[in-house]
């Protein structure tokens, strides 16, 4: 008998969950609960084909959990101003997102394609905290229409 059946029959025996190891493996950030976020920040650092260095303060309306899907907006999307979005979905992926004005770049980690970005995120029943570098990340200019590298940092805190 392989071990992967001898797992699942004794699980299915004790009622045990099995994980699969590479499913594990996959997990690239803690669980997040149901939650609605009351404060937070972001710091932004982005260099090479733009640049930004900013604190730009959570957007309290536009940020949820639902316990599947989080979404942690700072600024306002679309604006003129320094924004950035992180999200974590429900296939364990982390979305970052970065933008002034007209130039932005979006990476992330997991999914099919390889983690340009690491870092690392804490939840507490309150609390969440990250910090991520994305190296070599395309960015654009819907201005001049314009494509580039950047490296982007963040480190940011939502707090329900």
């Amino acid at each position: 008998m392989n071990l992967t059946i001898g797992r699942l029959l004794l699980a299915a025996v004790s009622g045990i969950a099995v994980v699969s190891p590479a499913a594990s493996a996959q997990r690239h950030y803690p669980p997040i609960s149901a939650r609605q976020f009351a404060s937070g920040n972001i710091q932004i650092k982005v260099t090479g084909a733009f640049t930004m260095n900013e604190t730009v303060a959570l957007n309290t309306m536009a940020s949820i959990g639902d316990g599947d899907v989080t979404w942690l907006q700072y600024g306002v999307s679309g604006s003129t101003q320094p924004e950035a979005l992180i999200t974590f979905t429900d296939t364990n992926e982390i979305g970052i997102f970065v933008a002034r004005n007209k130039l932005q770049a979006t990476s992330g980690v997991g999914g099919n394609e390889k983690p340009w970005c690491t870092g690392k995120v804490d939840v507490t029943a309150k609390r969440i905290t990250g910090q991520f570098t994305c190296a070599s990340v395309t960015s654009y200019d819907q201005g001049t229409k314009n494509m580039g590298k950047v490296t982007i940092e963040v480190t940011f805190t939502a707090e329900s």
